[in-house]
């Protein structure tokens, strides 16, 4: 069990963690940070020393520990594995990452109960005092694969900064349509991307959708695309292509609504489960167009009536 720890960093994420540590029953013994001017005090007192610097940092600070075994030594980048904390495997201590799923920022009181924490380590050991820890800080712990951390930290960063940048573009669309201030359109919007977002709790993306891509209306889509700025019609196709798919009917396939309400999207990329195991040096054939919608009533009542083929005759003679 983790009793003592030194947090190593300035951010809002140290600062996070010099206050709810105590709060979980750990004794905070040493804390440092590079703008002190001086160097990482040696830290054999303590269970667990936590790296809360910069990704490119965490390597150089690691190479400069005073560590040994039995002790645990955890970054909290989500993208990085185990790689960095090569050094202080070498003198015999065990590594390990805790990534709090919370998004954190400086000059507001940083909690983490409620959020996520991703938890990778070198040993079964580690995992479970990194685990462990998480819970005593009110998170819920995720073990991530170590090979998959740039990846499972991409989804993070679509799921939090990408979300505030896509936000930054709709406030900028709707500031063009009804000049009104920053100030005003963010808080015009806001309500409606938290509403949207709160949906998530108890229903899938699929069940939370609204707007026109979730009714089939691609007569507005159409019309969004004729009056937004250029520079934001490839976001605004990539997404409506997304939401397209979601809401699959049978008798109303996404890929067909994205062609006929003229939006440009890039192919997808196939999923990590149904991508091949091993790599192949031929070129991967273009997947099969899809097939005409069936002759039933409802692809009669969408696509128009549908001509009969011409009736069985004598082929017509070719001129000399």
């Amino acid at each position: 069990m983790i009793r003592t720890a030194a947090v190593l960093g300035s951010g809002a994420v140290a600062r996070a963690l010099l206050e709810a540590l105590p709060e979980a029953g750990v004794e905070v013994r040493g804390v440092w940070s590079r703008g002190s001017g001086l160097g990482i005090p040696p830290l054999r007192d303590v269970d667990l020393v936590l790296l809360a610097v910069s990704d490119g940092a965490v390597a150089e600070v690691c190479a400069a520990l005073d560590v040994g075994p039995r002790q645990l030594v955890a970054h909290l980048a989500g993208a990085l594995d185990m790689a960095p904390l090569a050094p202080a495997r070498r003198k015999g201590a065990r590594t390990g990452s805790l990534h709090p799923l919370r998004a954190i920022t400086s000059g507001e009181p940083g909690g983490f109960s409620g959020a996520a924490a991703g938890i990778a380590g070198s040993s079964l050991s580690a995992r479970r005092d990194l685990a462990a820890l998480a819970r005593r800080l009110g998170m819920r712990p995720l073990q991530t694969r170590v090979r998959s951390r740039a990846l499972y930290h991409a989804a993070a960063v679509l799921a939090a900064g990408a979300q505030v940048a896509l936000f930054s573009e709709a406030v900028r669309a709707f500031r063009k349509a009804t000049g009104a201030g920053e100030k005003v359109a963010r808080a015009a919007l806001l309500p409606l991307a938290i509403g949207a977002l709160e949906k998530l709790r108890d229903r899938t993306p699929a069940a939370a959708l609204t707007g026109p891509a979730a009714r089939g209306d691609l007569a507005t889509i159409r019309a969004h695309r004729r009056a937004l700025p250029r520079d934001l019609l490839d976001i605004y196709d990539q997404l409506t292509a997304v939401a397209l798919e979601l809401r699959k009917r049978p008798a109303f396939p996404g890929e067909g609504d994205a062609r006929r309400a003229g939006l440009r999207t890039r192919p997808a990329a196939a999923s990590p489960e149904s991508a091949p195991a091993s790599r192949s040096s031929h070129p991967r054939r273009p997947p099969p167009r899809a097939a005409p919608p069936a002759a039933n009533s409802r692809s009669r009542a969408r696509y128009g009536r549908l001509r009969a083929p011409p009736p069985p005759g004598p082929a017509p003679r070719r001129r000399r």
